[in-house]
């Protein structure tokens, strides 16, 4: 199977799965169509003032590799990154938001060498239907198992990994559960609800190292074969998920919220090592999770969420094991403010009509 046979095939499917259908209702319509009702004794709808927040955000890559040598089980790489700071603004179903690396506490490079890295996330959470966009890139990783004899970490500085990816949510229960009121904090839960949730993901992942992604000392010290030292790597994968989404809502305005997405994912892998270059296509379990704490008022609001498995890939190299997860743990505060109505209801405005 060619590359380009797989991607047409990932498109094809993807555009299956998250074509609307014709009784679905979202707030991802023009001004003109009738927003989609919903339950106001579960939900509070903020969507049309500005919700803003400050946040903090911590993003780890974890890639994983098992040589199939007894006496080294993993070998455990991770970039050397920081806590950063942002802020971001949601108004109806569009939200933006920028961060920047925490000025008060700096990473030792030294000890983990330096990272560069690169994170675009766009958002869009109808009521209905939502989607998830990102694009990242990591330069510069160290190991952090195993170590060396004497202590300290192995540091790959020309290692480079690329990952995009793409999610769509459907939420049958709408109109009693909102996925925006955990995440987004621009509706509210009242009344504890949850929904089945069907997610399609498309993900590209490539990782790159020109020495290959294990140390010459480590392929020396436990006499790993050069055959599962890979150099570059690129993989394709199309996931469905059908998952569950259940917030739980106590002392009025706090609520927890939790989701899993169980799933299979369609992959298409080609690599390369020191002697030639491999290819192969097979299916995968996935599972993928997501968790909110906090606490939200008709003004107010401030929280925490953790979400592991969205861009993970399991793949065989040859006989090593190779896997790759970000998780993301944010912290946020904020509040909303009726901008736009009192724009809109100015007497400056009102004049012109």
């Amino acid at each position: 199977m060619s590359v380009r046979t797989f991607i047409t095939g990932i498109a094809c499917i993807f555009l299956l799965f998250t074509l609307k259908p014709a009784d679905a209702q979202s707030d991802l319509q023009g001004p003109e169509v009738v927003p989609a009702a919903f339950d106001s004794t579960y939900l509070a709808d903020y969507t049309g003032l500005l919700t803003t927040r400050l946040f903090l955000l911590f993003q780890n890559a974890s890639l994983v590799i098992n040589p199939d040598i007894d006496k080294i089980p993993n070998i455990v790489y991770r970039p050397n990154v920081n806590v950063r700071i942002g802020i971001a603004g949601f108004w109806k179903w569009f939200g933006l938001g920028l961060s920047i690396d925490n000025p008060f506490y700096k990473t030792d490079r030294e000890a983990y060498g330096k990272t560069s890295t690169l994170d675009l996330r766009i958002n869009a959470f109808g009521r209905a239907l939502a989607a998830e966009f990102f694009v990242q890139q990591y330069k510069g990783f160290y190991i952090s198992s195993p170590e060396q004899p004497g202590g300290g970490h192995y540091i790959i500085p020309d290692m480079r990994t690329f990952s995009l990816g793409l999610a769509g949510y459907w939420i049958y229960n709408s109109t009693r559960f909102s996925i925006r009121a955990a995440f987004i904090q621009n509706e509210r839960q009242k009344r504890s609800a949850g929904s089945l949730v069907v997610r399609p993901a498309f993900l590209y992942y490539q990782i790159t190292s020109g020495n290959g992604i294990i140390p010459q000392e480590i392929m020396n010290t436990y006499n790993i074969p050069a055959v599962n030292n890979v150099t570059r790597g690129k993989f394709y994968a199309i996931e469905i998920s059908p998952g569950y989404v259940y917030t739980f809502v106590f002392l009025k305005n706090f609520y927890l919220t939790a989701a899993a997405f169980p799933g299979v994912a369609a992959q298409f892998s080609s690599y390369s090592n020191a002697n030639k270059i491999h290819s192969d296509f097979e299916f995968a379990f996935q599972l993928s999770g997501r968790f909110a704490l906090g606490y939200n008022s008709d003004k107010w609001f401030l929280g925490g969420s953790v979400q592991t498995g969205f861009n993970e890939i399991p793949d065989k190299l040859n006989n090593a094991l190779f896997s790759y997860d970000v998780a993301q743990f944010r912290l946020w505060g904020g509040t909303r403010f009726d901008t736009f109505r009192k724009k809109k209801n100015s007497p400056a405005n009102a004049k012109r009509y």
